[in-house]
């Protein structure tokens, strides 16, 4: 409704009035006489052109606004928040209490009071949405009300919003305690309290607790968490599955109502792998739900111990510390194989090493001369078969040339003879010093300290790292450890090469890093864990695909957004930031396929949401320029719905709290129906105003051209001087 209509110049409008009249009483003296005379209808017609396109050429100068305001009664306007998550499932004695909450949401816009009222509904569970009852299935798995009051307020702001109503069983899991947000709530809250919140009769696991790896034939422990009300002194069978066969159990007796129970079970896997268990406790008819009752853990289950097989060319000190070494690493079992002479061993024959089992090839000073072809041959071809990674340490009596046929295999250049340099002391490269396998110590003072005066080598000039290669130590000056040696002698590199990885150490006597150090504190146990660090690097099967992109986790809630982060390499590891990679989903009851997004410095981005219980496959190709890079596969869990129901009675006290901070008030259902509204909602007025810039429209201008060439053509028709 119009309330005003102003007219604002830049002049005082008196002022633009009297100048109006001095150009009509000047229009007027310059038609009061013409030559030729003119009729005077003919002279009043050119008289009232010119003074009306002097007006408005004076009116447009001025920068005519016309200002209008409006006035507007706003009705009140009324939030309504609605519980969408998973615990609106939970049957009481009067049924189930999202049935309790359609209930009250039907009946609203009937309320008295409420008939001139906006009702605004919403939705929450772990977001926030214009409420659709078409929508409310309550399959959420979490809720966040602190997000759903923030939400709402910003939605609405500027409106008339007089109250707001929250449908709810107080329970949250996600965000911050609401209380402490709507302290600066502008508008009262009046909570409806939707459940019953008295401890109902219940059984609820609340935690598992294990090491995500272990061993195949190791026992695992499995520490289970659970509470429950109202089964006192009853008998429950604690236990684990994995496809639905038991792996573990343990029957349990239930002790005092409300308070929580720790069992431990024993997991012995058969089989390496990653498996999805499920810890589950025992089912009770009288309970509210069951759907607590059971929670899923992945275990990634490694081979009991990892072989390692050194081969060696000659029996010395340092295939001596080697031995040493695999005495002390429990994970690893290391078997020998040195040259006696040409296809012969001091250890075993080569037919009883079984080389086809095992995980790590070391070699030491291998092949030699006398190395028997066949038996390289064998070698050789399992590393490229199966891609086992090496462990090159170099001797001066190994002879490389004989491994001409797998030079493509190689990371150095083939060489038959090898030279000594004597003496030669270790420095960590500035790779070396973030490397896994020579970052000893997470500290990197501490970790430098440890590398610092180590007992010298014998190193060999002939061997030279590939393009690619990262150095971890290379040859340096004992009393100028910073200064780089002349021609960058490498020490210690790693490769990889068609999937295949590989350790090269260039030096013999490394067998002084284990008996020169024995008596520094520090240092005793360094060549042990330089050997772990190195083997453990090697057999990582993770850490050489191109493509390092997994989920963030490897079990997910139903409704929790499944995200795949991570980066892509090229060949030589550095990140590839212009690649196409995409990914697809699938499992027995859904499937998506989509393309990551790129975020920058290699990495890429991608979530999925709604997908059902169960286990899922995933898979990733990566593309770039139109040539593949690779592709990798896995697997991750979507598990039961279990956050909404550990928490089972409804959050009274919350619910009042909330209430009695906003100045609002807290309803059973029913009492809400009956007594909401509890006073008069408000309207307001509302005034707005509008302002037009006359000045600015092309019209004028078409206007004057009319009458300014009306006036003229008028005047030359009638011959006027």
């Amino acid at each position: 409704m119009i309330q005003e209509i102003l007219l604002k110049l830049i002049w005082p409008n008196w002022l633009f009035a009297l100048t109006v009249v001095v150009i009509v009483l000047l229009a007027y003296f310059f038609y009061r006489k013409t030559l030729p005379p003119l009729s005077a209808f003919r002279r009043g017609f050119a008289f009232v052109l010119r003074a009306l396109s002097l007006a408005i050429i004076l009116f447009l100068i001025l920068e005519p606004v016309i200002r209008t305001i409006f006035q507007q009664n706003e009705k009140p306007v009324v939030a309504v928040l609605a519980d969408n998550s998973a615990s609106m499932n939970i049957k009481e004695s009067y049924g189930a209490r999202g049935d309790s909450l359609k209930y009250v949401l039907a009946r609203l816009p009937e309320l008295s009071g409420l008939d001139s009222v906006d009702l605004v509904p919403f939705q929450f569970d772990l977001a926030h949405r214009m409420a659709d009852s078409d929508t409310m299935h309550f399959d959420i798995d979490g809720s966040d009300i602190t997000q759903a009051i923030t939400a709402t307020l910003d939605s609405l702001s500027g409106k008339n919003l007089q109250a707001m109503i929250l449908l709810s069983d107080g329970n949250y899991n996600k965000g911050t305690n609401p209380f402490l947000t709507v302290q600066g709530s502008p508008v009262p809250i009046y909570s409806v309290l939707v459940g019953d919140s008295s401890l109902p009769r219940d059984i609820a696991v609340r935690r598992v607790q294990t090491n995500q790896i272990t061993y195949v034939n190791k026992k695992l422990p499995v520490e289970i968490t659970f509470w429950q009300n109202g089964f006192d002194g009853k008998q429950a069978l604690v236990s684990m599955r994995r496809n639905g066969r038991q792996v573990a159990q343990q029957v349990v007796t239930l002790g005092k109502s409300g308070f929580e129970q720790k069992v431990s079970l024993e997991l012995v896997a058969q089989t390496a792998g990653d498996f999805n268990y499920e810890v589950a406790i025992q089912q009770f008819d009288e309970e509210v739900t069951t759907r607590n009752n059971q929670q899923n853990v992945r275990i990634r289950v490694l081979k009991s111990k990892i072989k390692v097989l050194v081969i060696s060319g000659l029996p010395n000190f340092d295939r001596h510390s080697f031995s040493f070494a695999g005495s002390q690493l429990e994970d690893y079992e290391f078997s020998f194989l040195t040259e006696k002479r040409r296809g012969q061993y001091f250890e075993a024959p080569f037919r009883e090493a079984m080389i086809d089992s095992q995980d790590i090839f070391m070699f030491y000073g291998f092949p030699t001369a006398i190395s028997e072809e066949a038996h390289l041959d064998q070698i050789m071809k399992t590393v490229e078969n199966r891609q086992i990674p090496v462990f090159w340490v170099a001797s001066q009596k190994a002879n490389y040339q004989r491994l001409n046929r797998y030079e493509r295999l190689l990371p150095f250049q083939l060489v038959a003879q090898l030279t000594p340099l004597e003496n030669q002391f270790v420095q960590l490269t500035n790779g070396g010093r973030v490397h896994p396998i020579t970052r000893l110590d997470e500290n990197e003072s501490a970790n430098a300290l440890l590398w610092k005066e180590l007992p010298p080598l014998e190193i060999y000039r002939q061997i030279k790292s590939r393009e690619g290669s990262q150095v971890l130590l290379e040859a340096g000056n004992r009393d100028e450890d910073s200064r780089r040696n002349p021609d960058n002698q490498v020490i210690c590199y790693v490769y990889r090469q068609n999937e295949i990885k590989h350790l090269v150490f260039n030096g013999t006597n490394i067998s002084n890093w284990h008996f020169q150090l024995q008596e520094d504190p520090l240092r005793e146990q360094f060549f042990v864990q330089f050997m772990d660090r190195a083997i453990r690097w090697l057999v990582n099967r993770d850490d050489i695909h191109q493509i390092q992109i997994k989920p963030l986790q490897p079990v997910y809630n139903v409704g929790e957004a499944i995200t795949f982060s991570g980066q892509v390499y090229d060949d030589f590891y550095q990140p590839l930031s212009d690649a196409q990679v995409n990914i697809s989903v699938s499992g027995d009851t859904a499937k998506f396929a989509d393309e990551m997004i790129a975020e920058g410095n290699g990495f890429y981005r991608q979530s999925f949401s709604g997908l059902p219980e169960g286990e899922y496959q995933y898979r990733l190709d990566a593309q770039r320029n139109g040539q593949t890079i690779g592709q990798r596969t896995g697997k991750f869990t979507v598990k039961p719905f279990f956050l909404e129901f550990q928490q089972i009675p409804a959050n009274y006290s919350l619910m009042k709290q909330i209430a009695d901070e906003t100045g609002g008030a807290i309803y059973s259902p029913q009492n809400f129906l009956n007594n909401f509204p509890p006073g008069q909602l408000e309207s307001r007025t509302q005034y707005s105003s509008f302002e037009y810039f006359l000045w600015s429209y092309w019209h004028w201008l078409v206007l004057l051209i009319l009458l300014l060439g009306t006036e003229w053509f008028l005047r030359k028709r009638w011959g006027l001087l």
